[in-house]
């Protein structure tokens, strides 16, 4: 199983939650982990190691030089580094097929073999929704997207590899960039949505992309104990995390229960800007 992972590193104490809990509930997975940065120092991968069931966890460490997207757009909460996965079909070895990206600010429940392993049906990647309504609305008119298609969430997605390096380039990014940078609200998620809509399979969120928003949307009908149960992958995504103070949701249980296993890193909050 292809991962891809892409931080700086502020962003390592989480990702070695993330990695415990996916190595921990894909007992019998190999793990081809690729870790894309452009500044992470050999005591990083070292933590990143040590979280890790290193007996079947291959660790490649994908450097990419900081000026690559020097004139992408930013937040104040999003780094250059939430870019590269754009750039997956440029710098992951040709003989990968496919590859799932998955934000360090997440924790995995369960196995990931039917969602890694699903039929594509022809799209280039697979993704959830998180928007509705008139916020779903203003985001097709804004990056003028195909009719039928969902705005998704860039945290989590399941990429064709092959695929895509069939119909787009790195220089087809990159031009898209440039021609929308002022539109760009979101950075290179709204490049996902905007360049490759209406080639983008659906998946349930309340499965493959649980949020504190989606969780209270969909409150009538699961509790934390559905998620418990059938959720295979929680994202914390957003201003607030479980590792900072001022958290607000319900969902910090499921971060703490692998958490607690790490006993190597510091319990305590941690402060400063996270890449989203």
């Amino acid at each position: 199983m292809n991962i891809l992972v892409t931080l700086n590193s502020n962003y390592v104490p989480p990702l070695t939650v993330l990695l415990h809990s996916l190595t921990e509930n894909n007992p019998s997975t190999v793990i081809d982990l690729y870790v894309a940065h452009s500044s992470l120092t050999s005591e990083d991968f070292r933590r990143i190691e040590n979280s890790c069931d290193m007996r079947r966890t291959r660790i490649h460490s994908v450097s990419i030089a900081p000026d690559v997207l020097a004139e992408a757009p930013t937040l104040k909460r999003l780094s250059k580094e939430t870019y590269y996965r754009l750039l997956a079909i440029d710098f992951l070895p040709p003989e990968i097929d496919r590859i799932l990206y998955i934000d360090p600010d997440t924790v995995v429940l369960r196995s990931l073999d039917s969602f890694y392993n699903m039929d594509l049906n022809g799209s280039l990647m697979a993704a959830a929704g998180h928007t509705k309504g008139w916020i779903e609305a203003l985001n097709h008119r804004r990056l003028k997207m195909a009719e039928g298609s969902r705005y998704i969430n860039a945290g989590i997605i399941l990429m064709d590899i092959q695929a895509m390096r069939k119909e787009y380039t790195v220089h087809d990014i990159f031009d898209y960039i440039t021609a929308n940078a002022k539109k760009l609200y979101l950075g290179d998620q709204d490049v996902f949505n905007g360049l490759f809509t209406g080639r983008i399979q659906i998946v349930d969120e309340c499965l493959y992309n649980l949020d504190e928003k989606t969780f209270r949307e969909h409150r009538g009908h699961i509790d934390l104990e559905w998620v418990r149960q059938n959720t295979v992958i929680v994202h914390y995504n957003g201003q607030y995390k479980p590792w900072k103070e001022g958290y607000k949701g319900v969902l910090q249980d499921f971060y703490y229960d692998y958490r607690k296993k790490l006993p190597q890193l510091p319990l305590q909050h941690q402060k400063g800007s996270l890449i989203a």
